[in-house]
């Protein structure tokens, strides 16, 4: 049955994938975000149009009124907006403490004064900090050491909550492990990667380069979210999304990229000391990758990507921006 969903964050990498996939499913979607940061997607923005039934609404989470406006007649909601980056969130603990938090609690207020009956909030495999054994699973503990993932906890708590308060506020947590693609600024390793080598360089891995990810694609990724919108079963669940078959240490990841976009061109991967980078080892995760059997078998969950078509599809985009909007625009 066709619904009318709200994306909050709709004009970011995940956002504007998700839109896409629900459209096609049929669905109508209210994408609600920054106007900056429509405007710096625009054209992905304009194209969205001729999918289906699309209303753009800019504002922001932090603004209660303008989200329960926002959130009027809708069926579900998908909470996306939040405050990202290792040294954003570092440098702006309060801030990040406010929109990751507050802007969560404003999010779920507009849902139940609305009637919305169902809500998946983004967490992060953050929340899970280094983990006691890998690949993880949802009901492995949780023990984030940084404020992003404190917030992320935080949100986590405060969906349900809600749903303790107000029953007919069903939800569902998506635990998202290091998602990538189209769109994606170069604070994150694989935008990093290939923005160097395309532009001639050779990419730089902080650490030792042993640091091992999962690496999913946004289209699986939306995929999966598409799957619990439409799945009864997904209620009041938490599930990990990510691809737990393209598993890869960092300098593995960008030696995939230098083979993948510049064979032959003598490209190499530069190993960087923590004391130059925007992370320390106190705070580096070294091994988390995901185990994904709940989201396939209660979901059908199944990622198709390869980390190759990945990078291929990273290096068509027309453009990868080096950081986000300014941290004032919130």
């Amino acid at each position: 049955m066709s619904k009318r969903i709200l994306i909050t964050g709709a004009g970011g990498m995940i956002g504007l994938a998700l839109a896409r996939n629900l459209l096609r499913r049929g669905h109508a979607v209210r994408c609600f975000d920054l106007y900056e940061q429509f405007l710096r997607r625009r054209d992905e923005v304009r194209g969205l149009r001729s999918l289906g039934d699309v209303e753009i609404v800019p504002g922001t989470i932090m603004d209660r009124w303008a989200i329960a406006i926002a959130a009027k007649e809708c069926h579900a909601a998908v909470h996306l907006a939040a405050m990202l980056g290792v040294r954003r969130t570092e440098e702006n603990r309060l801030l990040c403490i406010d929109i990751n938090i507050n802007g969560t609690d404003n999010v779920l207020n507009a849902c139940v004064q609305n009637n919305v009956g169902r809500v998946i909030v983004a967490s992060s495999s953050e929340v899970y900090g280094e983990p006691t054994r890998n690949p993880v699973r949802e009901d492995d503990e949780t023990k984030g050491k940084t404020v992003y993932a404190v917030t992320k906890l935080a949100a986590e708590e405060l969906v349900k909550g809600y749903h303790q308060i107000c029953p007919d506020l069903g939800y569902t947590i998506v635990r998202f492990f290091n998602t990538y693609g189209e769109g994606q600024v170069a604070q994150f390793a694989l935008s990093r990667f290939v923005k160097r080598v395309v532009e001639g360089n050779n990419p730089i891995v902080y650490g030792t380069g042993q640091q091992k990810r999962s690496f999913c694609h946004m289209t699986d990724a939306v995929e999966g979210v598409a799957l619990m919108l439409e799945s009864d079963r997904a209620r009041n669940r938490v599930y990990n999304i990510g691809n737990s078959r393209e598993v890869y240490t960092l300098k593995e990841a960008a030696q995939k990229v230098i083979d993948t976009l510049a064979p032959g061109k003598g490209r190499t991967v530069d190993l960087v000391g923590f004391e130059d980078s925007d992370r320390t080892s106190e705070r580096e995760i070294f091994t988390r990758y995901c185990d994904t059997a709940r989201a396939t078998e209660e979901l059908g969950f199944r990622p198709a990507v390869t980390l190759e078509d990945g990078i291929r599809r990273i290096a068509a985009a027309p453009e990868i921006h080096d950081s986000w909007i300014g941290a004032a625009d919130w």
